[in-house]
């Protein structure tokens, strides 16, 4: 799911309610058009090397093919230009080059990840107006700079088993944030101009659920209006316009965001609940824990025992002979180091397990009279649902190139000549 999903396919005509929006029978507009500029014009310099507006106007169109939006699309393209002469010139400085076996494997792994042929991605591109020489230069540039970072910082990256063992855990999962919405999509057409700058400081001023619904039933011209605006689907808020989409992630429960100027479109949206959950399924998390039964259940004796082995455990490593040396009567085997699913735990070895990090104690569940006395030692992913480690170390390799790579190229902005005519 992409922010591509927030836009409206067809724009209905508005009732006319608010304000009389979207006037009927609205007459185009006929001002005089202004001269355009020379498409192969120089737009502008990059270390004397001209970046023109047909250029520009490619790489917008290539943004908006692969999915990208913003408010000033020519600006990102401009600035998305300046990253790839930058790369290029700095890539040609240092010797490299891309014999053509390469780039023909570049460019059929990036069609490839949209399950096509590289011939089907240009002729998809050719569609959307996007030469193959835009497509080819953007491969190029990615291909040059990948095999630089790659030379200059390669050796001096380390990555531990550590920082292997982190990333398989549960806890090295990033969490993702999922959002229900409500939207609002006004027509960005000149002829809606005078009625939709009077609308817009109204839904501005929204405070509630109803009253969005309300505006959306009247004037959004989105297929969602009709029914208040809703959107009956839960969303990654990555998939979410910026800047709307971050600041969704912290905001509360019924907060109005917009207008945001889209393509055709000016939008709203309204936050109406929010979750956050990691994408591992409870029968992929497989659970590794300490646990001992204690006869005498919740006694007092048995609560200043658990605290003594609180103060004295720091790891599961310390576990079996603490809990031994505390309980002497108890036999070896009562100790049992125990690793199972999540999903096989009874729910109330669960319910204690889930509120623990590894390393912490639980002393609260009896059973058949005893106190289950229970440290959580990892929850990882399991093996047959995990990445194998060598994939995982490629991954966070390319992770510590990437910072790399970003200092790198801001340095080269710094200390780059980039000027307007």
């Amino acid at each position: 799911m992409h922010a591509m999903l927030f836009r409206p396919t067809l724009f209905k005509t508005a009732p006319r309610v608010l304000l009389g929006l979207f006037m009927a029978a609205a007459v185009a507009l006929a001002a005089p058009a202004a001269q355009a500029q020379s498409p192969f014009a120089a737009a502008l310099y990059v270390n004397d090397d001209a970046v023109t507006n047909y250029e520009i106007t490619q790489k917008m169109r290539f943004l908006e093919f692969i999915g990208v939006t913003n408010a000033d699309m020519r600006q990102l393209a401009i600035e998305r230009l300046i990253e790839d002469r930058l790369q290029l010139q700095e890539a040609s400085r240092l010797g490299g080059r891309v014999t053509p076996d390469i780039m023909a494997a570049g460019m059929s792994e990036f069609a490839a990840r949209a399950e096509l042929t590289t011939e089907e991605m240009v002729t998809r591109m050719g569609q959307a107006g996007i030469d193959r020489e835009t497509f080819e230069t953007f491969i190029r540039s990615g291909v040059l700079w990948r095999e630089l970072i790659q030379q200059l910082y390669g050796a001096q990256v380390s990555i531990t088993n550590a920082q292997i063992d982190q990333a398989l855990s549960v806890e090295g999962i990033q969490p993702s944030t999922e959002v229900l919405i409500s939207e609002i999509f006004l027509p960005s057409d000149p002829q809606f101009a005078e009625a939709v700058q009077r609308i817009i400081p109204q839904i501005e001023r929204i405070t509630t659920e109803a009253e969005f619904a309300n505006a959306a039933r009247q004037v959004s011209a989105a297929p969602s209006g009709p029914s208040g605006g809703r959107v009956e689907r839960w969303i990654n808020v990555q998939a979410v316009p910026e800047p709307v989409g971050p600041a969704m992630a912290t905001a509360a429960v019924g907060t109005v965001f917009g207008p945001l100027d889209m393509p055709g479109a000016y939008a709203f949206f309204q936050l109406r609940a929010r979750r956050d959950l990691r994408a591992v399924p409870s029968e992929a998390i497989e659970l590794d824990y300490r646990r001992a039964d204690i006869p005498g259940g919740l006694s007092d004796t048995n609560r200043a025992a658990v605290a003594r082995i609180r103060d004295n455990v720091d790891s599961c490593v310390d576990f079996d002979a603490v809990v031994l040396r505390t309980f002497p009567e108890l036999p070896l085997t009562a100790v049992q180091t125990l690793t199972e699913r999540q999903s096989a735990l009874s729910s109330g070895v669960r319910g204690e397990l889930e509120r623990l990090n590894a390393g912490e104690l639980s002393a609260s569940m009896v059973e058949n009279g005893q106190l289950a006395v229970m440290m959580l030692c990892a929850r990882r992913v399991a093996t047959d649902a995990a990445p194998a480690r060598s994939a995982v170390r490629a991954g966070l390799l390319n992770q510590a190139l990437e910072g790399q790579a970003a200092i790198y190229l801001q340095r080269l902005r710094a200390e780059a000549d980039i000027r307007y005519p």
